[in-house]
C-alpha cells in the first residue's frame, strides 16, 4: 500500500480527469492511499492514467474516465461550477424559465395549473423517463381548458420537445387534445391517450410574436396533464 500526500486542488483534478479543469480553488493537504490495483468495467481491466486512490474509507476515481467508459461524456461547466455527466442543454438552443417566461395563462376554472423548469428540477414521463427541462399543464376537473402562452417577439423560427403525459397523468381515462396557436391562429393539434408512447415534436415558429399550448379535456377524463419534455427554442 503506497501512501502519499496530496494537495485538495490535485485531487479535484484527478477526479473529473484531465481537462484541466478543477473541482475546488482551495487547498488542503489531504493523506491517500495509492491502493487500487485493478479496475475492472463490465469484466475488463482498464485502469486509467491518473491512478485511482482512497481516502477516508472512500474510493476516488477519475469521473471522465469512468463516465466515458460507460458511454456518457462529461463536460465542466465553469459559469455554473456543474459537472455535466451525459445529456446537456443544447447551447443553440433557448429553454423555458431559463430564457423565455410565460406572458399569459388563461383556464377554465382556478384549479388548472402549470409548471416549466429549466435544470432546477425534474419531471418523470408516464414511461419513466425524467427531464430537468419541461412544461406542464394540467387540467383538475371535467371538460377543461388551460391556455399558456409564451412571448416570441419574432425571434424564434422551430419548436422542439417530447409530448407525452407525465407520471402523474399516466392513468388518463379520456384522451386529451393540446393544439398549438401562433398569433391567434391554429396550427397544429396533438391528441394525447393513456399507453400512447411520448412522441418527438416539431413545428415552425414563423417568426410569429407569440405561441400558444391549449389543453383541453372532457369530463371524467381522470387527471389530465401533458408534458413538453426537453422543451426549447431555436432562432
Amino acid at each position: 500500500m503506497k501512501k502519499k500526500l496530496i494537495g485538495f486542488s490535485v485531487a479535484g483534478a484527478l477526479l473529473l480527469g484531465s481537462a484541466g479543469v478543477y473541482a475546488s480553488t482551495n487547498s488542503k493537504t489531504l493523506e491517500v492511499f495509492y491502493n487500487i490495483k485493478n479496475i475492472k468495467i463490465d469484466q475488463v481491466s482498464k485502469m486509467p492514467e491518473e491512478k485511482p486512490f482512497t481516502y477516508n474509507g472512500t474510493t476516488y476515481v477519475p469521473l471522465r474516465f469512468i463516465s466515458e467508459q460507460l458511454g456518457s461524456p462529461v463536460e465542466w461547466d465553469s459559469a455554473n461550477q456543474t459537472i455535466n455527466i451525459g445529456k446537456t442543454s443544447e447551447k443553440s438552443a433557448f429553454y423555458p424559465g431559463r430564457d423565455l417566461e410565460y406572458m399569459n395563462f388563461q383556464k377554465s376554472t382556478s384549479s388548472n395549473s402549470h409548471k416549466y423548469s429549466s435544470n432546477k428540477d425534474t419531471i418523470s414521463d408516464n414511461i419513466g423517463n425524467k427531464y430537468s427541462n419541461y412544461i406542464t399543464i394540467s387540467n383538475i376537473w371535467g371538460e377543461e381548458w388551460s391556455l399558456l402562452e409564451f412571448p416570441l417577439n419574432g425571434q424564434y423560427s422551430t419548436f422542439k420537445s417530447v409530448l407525452g403525459l407525465t407520471e402523474d397523468g399516466k392513468n388518463l381515462l379520456k384522451p386529451l387534445t393540446l393544439e398549438v396557436f401562433l398569433d391567434e391562429k391554429l396550427i397544429e393539434t396533438y391528441t394525447v391517450s393513456a399507453g400512447d408512447m411520448p412522441q418527438e415534436i416539431e413545428f415552425k415558429l414563423k417568426n410569429a410574436n407569440k405561441v400558444g399550448f391549449k389543453l383541453s379535456s372532457s369530463s371524467s377524463a381522470g387527471y389530465p396533464e401533458v408534458g413538453l419534455f426537453d422543451a426549447r427554442f431555436y432562432k
